[in-house]
């Protein structure tokens, strides 16, 4: 009777495997190859006798987990290097985030307060998602880690749902300017869902932190701006051109830290998230997918279609070039370990 067994298991694994093993082609590459090998064996664990098909609900997992990976695959393929990313990003997002939100919920509320106040969504359109994002900010900063994680997804999903309004209702341009800090806010979601499930619970400290990035980025841009503004005549929430910054200036400013942080290993797994977002944003204030003409009417879907494809190719280039950057790191280490280990021998034998 124990014969009977084996000689099953012989015929039907090969089989499952083998579908199993084209489900497991869904996930990203890094990360089939740090644990393919181990998902396919529980899979395979886990089988009934007599099986010789994946259950619907293992194929429907596998591709919810599968999608998940992808949104989550600009963070890192392991554990350690999403706490990493996560830990970096919780901190330099929100305070990224904080001028746009900043100027815009001061412009909403000043046209609001008008008597003749014009319709937002033409006029502000991302007031609303603003909103909820800060008020998921003031929740995370007071610690309602679950409330905070709620808004984040609310005010990720409402920046999704007005670019789409504003290309349905014929404001591409509208939508092709804003694009960038959807992105932006729906990378904070992600962050801040993959921060809370992967890290103990944050204490004061990194709270404090947060909140005083945020503050300085704030106080910066105010100060750097107040000249042009008062020059103007303009309130500190308009939107008016530097004379300091250029365009260039931004863009180099970013490449040298951006190459900095890269370098690093304490920020090295944020760059790829940061590199999506900033070239969404810097992109969308710039002539680069409109058509081939300055004429803001001429901006269409694809153009928007553009600039997200290029922000998430800026992701995955990004990712592909700190993994590349660990994979050395490893082998150095590697070598200098065995290098150690070989003189360590020598000298004992001495």
């Amino acid at each position: 009777m124990s014969t009977d067994r084996p000689a099953e298991a012989a015929a039907v694994v090969p089989a499952l495997a083998r579908d199993y093993q084209r489900l497991l082609r869904l996930f990203p590459f890094a990360y089939r190859r740090a644990h393919g090998a181990e998902m396919l064996g529980h899979l395979l664990d886990a089988t009934a006798p007599g099986q010789s098909r994946p259950e619907r609900r293992d194929v429907v997992d596998l591709l919810r987990a599968a999608a998940r990976e992808w949104a989550l695959a600009p963070l890192g393929p392991t554990a350690s290097e999403r706490r990493a990313a996560t830990s970096v990003l919780s901190v330099v997002l929100p305070a990224l985030l904080a001028i746009p939100a900043t100027r815009t919920i001061g412009f909403g509320v000043s046209l609001v307060l008008r008597d003749d106040a014009p319709p937002l969504l033409p006029t502000a359109p991302m007031v609303v998602p603003w909103v909820i994002w800060a008020l998921a900010l003031l929740a995370l900063l007071a610690g309602a880690g679950r409330t905070g994680r709620a808004l984040a997804a609310a005010a990720a999903a409402a920046a999704t749902v007005t670019v789409v309004a504003l290309v349905a209702t014929g404001e591409v341009h509208a939508a092709y300017l804003e694009t960038g800090w959807a992105v932006g806010i729906a990378a904070h979601a992600v962050v801040v869902a993959e921060h809370e499930r992967t890290t103990a619970a944050g204490g004061w400290q990194r709270r404090a932190t947060t909140a005083a990035a945020v503050t300085v980025a704030v106080g910066a841009y105010l100060v750097a701006t107040v000249a042009d503004t008062t020059r103007l005549g303009a309130p500190w929430w308009a939107s008016v051109g530097s004379t300091t910054w250029s365009t260039q200036a931004v863009v180099v400013v970013l490449a040298v830290i951006g190459t900095a942080g890269i370098l690093v290993a304490r920020t090295r797994q944020a760059v790829p998230i940061l590199a999506g977002v900033i070239a969404a944003v810097v992109l969308g204030r710039s002539q680069f997918f409109w058509s081939g003409s300055l004429d803001p009417s001429t901006v269409d879907l694809g153009n928007v279609l553009g600039l997200l494809a290029f922000s998430c190719g800026a992701a995955c280039a990004g990712r592909w070039v700190v993994n590349r950057i660990d994979e050395l790191v490893e082998v150095r280490a590697r070598l200098r370990h065995d290098v150690e280990q070989a003189v360590g021998s020598g000298t004992g034998v001495v």
